[in-house]
């Protein structure tokens, strides 16, 4: 918002300064900021202390993605009058845009102290301190916004994200609902809802208000993934295919509607395998100790590995299981073209087939690089596709360390498998396999990588 020049302001200016000055605002609202910039400048050489004159320089430039100058501006109109509400206040979205929080948070605060009803700094005060993950804050400024302003429906639905951040999820939802009653047709507030409602396990809910979504708009690639997600764990996997699919087609780049895609067709073979099988099956062999077993690591295989595209832990675990500073790969190892990662698919193979003495499916096979202060949660290999289809005893896991790094330290990388709890130190070129639904942990702090392949299977007969 651009300020006014007072009466007596443009009394004391020259009509030609006048004229500059008056350009440059209609520069500015006609969007020929560098002209406007450059009229701005020239009018403060006439009127240096024109409070104004900078702080539509700070507007301008903002707009113009000048930000540093912008801040100057903004700063310097404040020092100029230090009761400038509006100046305080786009400080604080140019410090924010600009990444400077803890500086944002001062100016929205300040224009709250010159204006105790300015709901606009209310609401950019909450989304500051949601970027800070101050959660607590930021709920307690969208509850002004609202409190202020009760049928602002962005304010009920901002808040609803602070409820579902802090793991108040049916408090998010009946947010999300009283948005929507407020804005029918808020599309933002129905993806949100339906994603709270995915994590509620209320798949009919979440299905629903994906479905209004892609009504509202229908090019949303993410709501197609979602959607397809929600009606795979509903069962109708014909369905989550063809919304995959979509997605894709909207977004051929899109890496997890791929994965998404990749792993149900895999399920879906997996199925039909067991099924043929069915008949012919064996005694499943069931284990809960871990069986280790050798193979020699070659020195080229890890210089190999190092060669494989690979993502930080934090980005490629979006369910936070693995952490810390260290890397991992696709769940596709085993599909690598590399003769050494070939050969090395093969020798693993025959482990696990004469481990389990049946033929193997293979789900994923991916290798991990731990650095210091990396390491893996508790948890097991178990999804609601095995549980589903009653594949809980025939699935297995297996970790093959290629090098165990440095063990002279506090947390030496240590396996620890619970119910009933055990701890194995690794050596290099051992090969462990135990069943899928063990929880097992560890927490690696030497100085060295530490790099491993692990495979996730099935025994199929």
């Amino acid at each position: 918002m651009l300020g006014q020049d007072d009466d007596k302001t443009l009394f004391t200016m020259k009509q030609k300064d006048k004229q500059i000055l008056q350009q440059a605002v209609t520069s500015h609202k006609e969007g020929r900021h560098e002209e406007a910039i450059k009229l701005y400048r020239s009018a403060l050489k006439v009127q240096p202390h024109n409070v104004i004159i900078h702080y539509n320089l700070g507007v301008t430039l903002g707009e113009f993605d000048k930000i540093d100058e912008a801040e100057a501006s903004y700063k310097r109109a404040i020092e100029l009058k230090p009761d400038f509400i509006l100046a305080h206040y786009n400080l604080g979205n140019t410090l924010k845009t600009h990444g400077k929080l803890e500086e944002a948070k001062v100016s929205f605060k300040k224009a709250i102290e010159l204006k105790p009803d300015y709901i606009q700094a209310y609401h950019n005060l909450g989304s500051t301190f949601e970027r800070l993950n101050k959660l607590n804050e930021a709920e307690a400024s969208y509850k002004k916004v609202i409190e202020l302003k009760p049928n602002l429906a962005e304010a009920h639905n901002n808040l609803a994200v602070i409820m579902d951040k802090l793991g108040r999820l049916d408090e998010a939802v009946a947010c999300y609902k009283q948005a929507i009653e407020l804005k029918p047709n808020f599309n933002e507030a129905y993806f949100n809802l339906a994603n709270t409602s995915y994590k509620l396990n209320d798949l009919v809910g979440a299905e629903t208000s994906y479905k209004k979504v892609i009504g509202l708009k229908p090019y949303f690639a993410e709501a197609h993934n979602n959607l397809g997600m929600t009606i795979n764990k509903l069962g109708r996997l014909d369905d989550a295919e063809a919304c995959y699919k979509k997605a894709i087609e909207l977004k051929p780049d899109y890496t997890e509607a791929h994965n998404n895609l990749d792993i149900l067709l895999m399920e879906n073979k997996l199925i039909n395998i067991i099924t043929i099988k069915k008949s012919k099956k064996k005694n499943i062999v069931n284990f809960s100790d871990p069986l280790i077993s050798k193979r020699t690591v070659e020195k080229e295989l890890i210089a190999n590995l190092y060669k494989i595209n690979s993502t930080k832990l934090d980005e490629v675990d979006r369910s936070h299981l693995r952490y810390g500073n260290g890397r991992s790969s696709d769940y596709k190892l085993f599909e690598n073209n590399s003769i050494i990662i070939k050969n090395v698919a093969e020798d693993l193979i025959k482990i696990m087939k004469e481990v389990v003495k049946s033929d193997i499916f293979i789900r994923e096979s991916f290798f991990n690089i731990f650095q210091t202060g990396s390491g893996i949660t508790p948890h097991e290999h178990l999804s609601d596709f095995d549980k589903n289809n009653g594949l809980i005893d025939q699935k297995y896991s297996l970790v093959y360390y290629l090098s165990v790094g440095d063990q002279n330290c506090k947390e030496p990388g240590i396996l620890k498998l619970y119910d009933p709890d055990q701890e194995i130190l690794p050596y290099d070129g051992m090969v462990i396999i135990f069943p899928a639904s063990r929880r097992h942990s560890a927490v690696y702090g030497g100085k060295t990588d530490r790099v491993m392949i692990g495979v996730n299977f099935y025994s199929i007969s």
